[in-house]
């Protein structure tokens, strides 16, 4: 049996793993972050693939840095035929991608070469790309620029947002990794090169675009809710409080309404907000300090009157 150690740390690498798990490879470790502090009471968190390696009594390694030396010696030690990488969240450099006979192969959620980097998932819902994908790519030291072993395209729904795609791709990267797999460590595929004048880059997005722009487009307002949710939100402001705004909908694309004033409480339609083109319909926010509040919720614990506003 294939001997496997798998590199993730995310939502969408449980998915994978748990393809490998379920498809009975060996896998010797796990390797994810380290615990970090989180949430207003900066409690010591594990990553979400720590939790579920445990509860599967499967190997967890958390080491700071994945290059170093006493780490490499440990993975000389455990010697993997295969590394699997799944929004592990650290650079691998030659040294470790050599480690394994048939490589380091990652698991990418985008249709590479196009968003390559970070955050290619919350990049193409802010950009409004109708399809994304999933690319298994074999690892060099680029970023996301190895060759490609298989990729499989998904439509992004208008109902996704950044945390159900991240698990949909999870659940289907695992699945073709699970496919391709038995066929690349047997010789049977040629990894196919990619092209760099095709490519685009999905890095680390600033914090400025967590904060609502009222002027901009209700469409354009609904797709950053939708990178942004659940978390960390995008967000406006009401009466100095902050809100995240966690789901919502374009209710009229082209009327002419103030923007970010608050027009009315429609039933079974939501909040409605002026913006800079359009009417927005906030179905859920999360009011700073507060629970989290359907539009009709909210505007009764602030009493909210036409002509309200955010900002």
């Amino acid at each position: 049996m294939t001997k496997v150690v798998f590199l993730g740390t995310t939502p969408l690498s449980i998915g994978v793993l748990r393809s490998l798990f379920d498809a009975q490879y060996n896998i010797a470790a796990v390797i994810t972050q380290p615990d970090r502090e989180c949430g207003r009471g900066r409690r010591l968190t594990p990553p979400p693939v720590k939790v579920w390696s445990q509860d599967h009594d499967l190997t967890v390694l958390q080491p700071d840095k994945v290059n170093r030396k006493e780490f490499l010696e440990v993975m000389n030690d455990v010697a993997p035929d295969v590394m699997i990488v799944a929004a592990f969240g650290q650079i691998l450099r030659s040294s470790l991608l050599e480690i394994a006979p048939f490589g380091c192969i990652n698991v990418h959620a985008s249709l590479l070469p196009r968003y390559r980097g970070a955050d290619p998932i919350r990049w193409a819902i802010l950009n409004g790309e109708k399809k994304t994908g999933v690319s298994i790519m074999l690892m060099d030291e680029g970023i996301d620029t190895g060759p490609v072993l298989a990729v499989r395209e998904v439509e992004i729904e208008s109902s996704d947002d950044s945390n159900t795609l991240e698990k949909k791709l999870g659940e289907i990267g695992g699945e073709l990794l699970v496919e391709i797999l038995p066929d690349w460590i047997a010789g049977k595929i040629k990894p196919i090169p990619q092209s760099d004048d095709r490519a685009s880059y999905a890095g680390k997005i600033p914090k400025d675009l967590y904060q609502i722009n009222w002027d901009r487009s209700a469409e354009e307002i609904v797709r950053q809710i939708r990178a942004f949710a659940p978390c960390p939100g995008a967000f406006g402001y009401f009466h100095q409080k902050r809100l995240k705004i966690i789901k919502a909908h374009v209710y009229k694309p082209e009327e002419k309404v103030k923007a970010g004033q608050i027009i009315r409480y429609e039933p079974d339609v939501g909040l409605l907000v002026g913006t800079g083109r359009g009417i927005l319909a906030i179905e859920e926010l999360h009011p700073e300090n507060r629970k989290l509040q359907s539009g009709q919720e909210f505007c009764c614990g602030y009493h909210i009157q036409p002509g309200d506003e955010f900002y």
